[in-house]
């Protein structure tokens, strides 16, 4: 208990130090390029994602402005990349190490932070991201928001009359057209179901099962399922805030109710071997040329979202909620326990592992 207690203070003390010394990024995009190539010119990156082109619409942006850069990149569901960067600093490990970890777990940020194991860092314009989604110290930063809410298939729900809030999933119309996640096998679903819960009671949740939704794993299934017509209707997704051509869906904001945003978060391992090119990376994603054109809430407060909605303030939304609950490892278990309970057990391929060209049933 004694070693555990001096580790953790010399750990605190570090953190302390380390922090102190951390300037906001001042070098240009340009330079950090070229320090990148002087450093070796390779980058690896760990990004959550449930399909392995997810991260493509901003890293291949990423690539084309950095070509000299080697970039080696995986995507899987955060939660299972969390434990591979624990292994990979095991004995022997170490080069495994990714070189930037971008996760949704946003309690495992904290985690790292506290046992040492997160360089500080504050990239260009850190100053203009939303206080709450940065770490004060720039052990992590929030690089750009993501939104889970109503995505509709058009031509299987009335369009004067679309479900946007929780009561409207209810309606006889929608059972058996409704495509839905597994709320016990993604935290960011458990969170939407645990609101849910806070504002129509058990009872709701009763209701919803009762309708006899499509379950699957991961969040990337529902938006094909309604761009295919598959199924009408899930608010366990995600879209573009501008809809792109040729598709007769749309995503839709509740007009009442709370829906889920959090800011996909960043940091860089002190294990990494390539920390000129991770600081590249956490800086351009921070740009204005990334963050301007993102698909939904930019995680800087002086950049426009598209599609003309406001900043996230201004919406029945909380990123940084939603990150506190995560914190509350227990709390948050002990409702996983009960979904998984009410619901069953979450069967299928993992989302990164599925045929995207089948229909769920």
């Amino acid at each position: 208990m004694r070693k555990r207690l001096v580790m953790g203070a010399v750990a605190s003390a570090v953190l302390t130090t380390s922090a102190m010394a951390v300037e906001i990024e001042t070098r240009s995009l340009d330079e950090l390029y070229e320090a990148a190539l002087a450093e070796g010119g390779e980058f690896v990156l760990r990004a959550g994602g449930d399909e392995p082109t997810q991260i493509d619409y901003y890293l291949d942006q990423f690539k084309a402005r950095f070509p000299d850069l080697n970039v080696t990149h995986s995507v899987d569901v955060s939660k299972n990349h969390a434990p591979r960067y624990d292994n990979a600093r095991s004995a022997g490990g170490e080069e495994n190490v990714p070189d930037v970890i971008q996760f949704q777990t946003l309690h495992d940020f904290n985690y790292y932070m506290e046992r040492g194991l997160l360089e500080p860092y504050k990239p260009a314009n850190w100053d203009k991201v939303f206080p709450d989604h940065r770490d004060p110290n720039g052990y992590w930063t929030g690089l750009y928001g993501v939104t889970f809410t109503n995505y509709v298939n058009l031509d299987m729900v009335d369009p004067d009359n679309p479900p946007r809030d929780a009561m409207d999933y209810l309606a006889p119309a929608l059972k058996g057209d409704i495509i839905l996640t597994y709320p016990h096998d993604d935290d960011a679903v458990l969170y939407q179901f645990w609101m849910l819960k806070e504002a129509y009671g058990w009872d709701y949740l009763e209701q919803l099962v009762a309708q006899d939704p499509v379950w699957v794993r991961g969040t990337a299934m529902p938006y094909h399922a309604i761009n295919n017509g598959w199924y009408a209707a899930s608010f366990t997704t995600f879209w573009a805030f501008e809809n792109f051509p040729g598709l007769n869906t749309e995503l839709l904001l509740p007009e009442e109710d709370y829906f889920l945003t959090w800011f996909q978060t960043g940091a860089i391992p002190t294990q990494a071997k390539n920390k000129a090119a991770a600081k590249l990376y956490l800086s351009w994603m921070l740009s204005e040329e990334m963050q301007g054109t993102w698909l939904q809430f930019p995680v800087r407060y002086d950049i426009e979202a598209p599609g003309g909605y406001k900043s996230v303030l201004h919406h029945n939304t909380s990123p940084g909620d939603f990150h506190r609950w995560m914190l509350k490892r227990p709390l948050v278990e002990r409702f996983r326990d009960q979904m998984r309970q009410l619901i069953g057990p979450a069967v299928g391929p993992e989302a990164i592992d599925m045929d995207y060209t089948l229909k769920p049933e």
